[in-house]
Parts: C-alpha cells; structure tokens; sequence
C-alpha cells in the first residue's frame, strides 16, 4: 500500500535522494531540478510534487499540475526509486493522483506526455486506461489522455 502526500521538510531530503535505473536517466528529469523548479520558478503557482511513500519510506516522487494549463491536469516526473521499482508503486501512484484530480474537480480531463521510446512507461499508461491523443507541439512527445469522467 503507498500514499502521495505533498513533499514537506519530512520527505524533501528523501525525495532528492530518489535514483531511477540507469537506463531511464533519459527519459526524465532529476529529482532535484524537479523540487526547485516547483519551489522556485512560476510552475509554483499551478503546481506541487508529491511524495510517493510506502508506510515510513519514500519510494517516489511525482509532479501534480493543477492549473498549468487550460483545460486539463498534467502529471510529470514520475519517478520510482530503482531499489522499489516493479512492486506496482508507480501503478498504485497513478490511480491515486487519477482519484486527487476527481476530488480536485476542475476538469474532466488528465493529460501525460512521454518520449516514444520510454515504451515501459506508454505500456504502463496504456493498461490504467490512457489512450493515444497525439503529439506535443513541438513533436517531441506522444500525448496520452485519461478521461476522469469515464476512465477512458
């Protein structure tokens, strides 16, 4: 069973620790430019990392964005620690930030991007219900959608 909760002094430390598997370095950003850039730059205002924890231990981290874009929620930088990676920590963190956005209430729609070649994590979005919306603007990035109103 994990919990996401708001990163705080309790879980900051932990969370700037957090190490992906060498070959998804590329695939997202550090934990570190993650906490500053939600603590120190305008992302501050619409968004907020979360923790992802089992009962004492920080497994994760993730980016929520809550008023970023127009429109729809954004989830970002989800990152399971290589040493609690397939456990289903990132799966279980999904349906919980999936159940905050519904709680929140603002949109109806949940967006993800990801890098074509990070078929791990397109495979993981596909089997919680995300289905292919299309390219970023730029066409770096596939775009993934989830319906919060009927989980499609």
């Amino acid at each position: 069973m994990i919990t996401i909760k708001p990163v705080d002094e309790s879980s900051v430390e932990a969370c700037a620790s957090l190490k992906c598997a060498p070959d998804q370095l590329q695939f997202t950003n550090s934990p570190i430019w993650t906490l500053l850039e939600a603590a120190y730059t305008p992302l501050r205002q619409h968004c907020g990392v979360y923790a992802v924890c089992t009962e004492d231990t920080v497994v994760g981290m993730v980016r929520l964005d809550f008023t970023l874009h127009e429109g729809f929620y954004e989830f970002t930088n989800l990152l399971i620690d290589q040493a609690h990676q397939r456990k289903g920590y990132a799966s279980e963190a999904i349906r919980q930030i999936i159940a905050l956005f519904r709680r929140d209430g603002r949109f109806s729609l949940l967006r993800i991007h990801a890098a074509p070649d990070n078929t791990s994590a397109i495979r993981l979005y596909e089997k919680l219900g995300f289905s292919f919306s299309g390219k970023t603007e730029d066409g770096v990035f596939a775009v993934y959608r989830y319906s919060l109103q009927d989980g499609s």
